[in-house]
């Protein structure tokens, strides 16, 4: 009993998040990629309700993990799931201003994502999932 109130002092006094909260988190943020878009959806919703109730420091690493999809090397699915995160972060002012020079070109190059596939092209879902943060960031910060 007394090894137990030590564990849970300790983890109050460093701001520790329980290993619970950290393994859903990083199932949600590989849901980011998942093929069925409601998957990345819920996924995204999911994570910006847990990191509103995280302290700053530790959402700024969610924030990174969802910058992080939006890489070249990365599917259609991730960069909708990614920009789907960065709006519902952004929407709760969890995106704060200082990460905004790493974000914004990666929002902007979402705006133009579009990635020939034989007589057609992917993109469509990924540019409107950046129009989204766009309008997220519109709400959140002042002009």
């Amino acid at each position: 009993e007394e090894r137990e109130e030590e564990e849970g002092g300790e983890e109050e006094e460093e701001g520790l998040v329980p290993e619970a909260v950290e393994s859903i988190l990083e199932q949600l943020l590989s849901g980011l990629r998942d093929s069925d878009t409601v998957v990345r959806w819920s996924s995204a919703k999911g994570i910006g309700r847990i990191t509103n109730r995280l302290p700053l420091e530790l959402a700024d690493d969610v924030v990174g993990g969802a910058v992080d999809l939006l890489a070249p090397d990365e599917q259609a699915s991730a960069w909708h799931g990614g920009c789907l995160a960065l709006a519902e972060l952004a929407r709760r002012g969890l995106l704060l201003p200082a990460r905004l020079p790493e974000v914004l070109p990666r929002v902007v190059s979402a705006l133009h994502y579009d990635v020939p596939r034989g007589t057609t092209s992917v993109g469509t879902h990924v540019r409107d999932a950046a129009c989204y943060v766009c309008w997220a960031f519109a709400r959140a910060f002042d002009a």
